[in-house]
């Protein structure tokens, strides 16, 4: 089973940057595209949350 892809620190933000960049720079393959989903799920998720500490 896969686990979701969290996001905790800016650390892991930039970790997930750098992943969506080698994933884009890379060949299609089977599972690409549902990284690249979860990984803009779960930077989308960290955005809000930081978004809405910060207000």
């Amino acid at each position: 089973m896969k686990q979701p892809i969290v996001i905790h620190t800016e650390e892991d933000y930039e970790q997930a940057q750098q992943r969506v960049a080698e994933l884009s720079a890379a060949a299609d393959s089977a599972g690409k595209e549902s990284e690249l989903a979860a990984l803009a799920e779960a930077m989308l998720a960290w955005e809000l949350r930081r978004d809405t500490a910060e207000e």
